[in-house]
């Protein structure tokens, strides 16, 4: 389907190395060239460990971790190609620090700093901008079915309009990671 800024959207499982390969795929036969990855998607789980069940764990693991890892793989090849690029991976403010109840979402959280962290040293010497982004609670969907009042969480466009920033700095500096907190 067409997107308001655009884009078409093309459906990827983050969870499935196939579908996001298969997404690359067709990004390829309509842009000549990749320039921006934004990976802004993830799950969250509030509970004991002791009550978390290993679905649970390897789904959360899955999406949050793996699914940034793998579509960075992708995107980074293709802009190794040009020497330029900018991959921006959206965290949370739970990747800085831990919070009680959310020991996996901790884990998958902490795991995209250190990935985003490192694959910036990689990409620097290459021309590619790597920037984490970790903001704090955000009224979103992801709070769906949930009893936490959200009301005082930020605006996800206003969060948006942040990582645009980042995005439209200047080539010769890079954003190495942008913390965004409720005030």
């Amino acid at each position: 389907r067409n997107l308001p800024f655009g884009g078409t959207r093309i459906p990827c499982n983050l969870r499935d190395p196939e579908s996001i390969t298969n997404a690359f795929t067709t990004i390829d036969t309509s842009a000549p060239q990749l320039d921006i990855l934004v990976n802004c998607a993830g799950i969250g789980l509030t509970k004991a460990l002791h009550e978390t069940s290993y679905d649970e764990i390897i789904n959360t693991l899955g999406t949050n971790l793996k699914g940034v890892i793998l579509t960075s793989v992708e995107a980074y090849k293709r802009m190794l190609k040009f020497g330029s690029g900018h991959i921006i991976n959206v965290s949370s403010t739970t990747g800085i620090k831990a919070r009680d109840m959310e020991t996996i979402y901790a884990a998958s959280k902490f795991g995209i700093r250190g990935f985003t962290e490192s694959l910036r040293l990689e990409a620097k010497p290459h021309g590619i901008r790597v920037t984490g982004v970790y903001p704090g609670g955000m009224r979103t969907a992801f709070w769906d079915g949930s009893e936490k009042d959200i009301s005082a969480y930020m605006d996800p466009e206003i969060v948006a309009g942040q990582i645009v920033h980042a995005l439209k700095s200047d080539a010769s500096i890079c954003p190495s990671e942008v913390v965004i907190e409720r005030s």
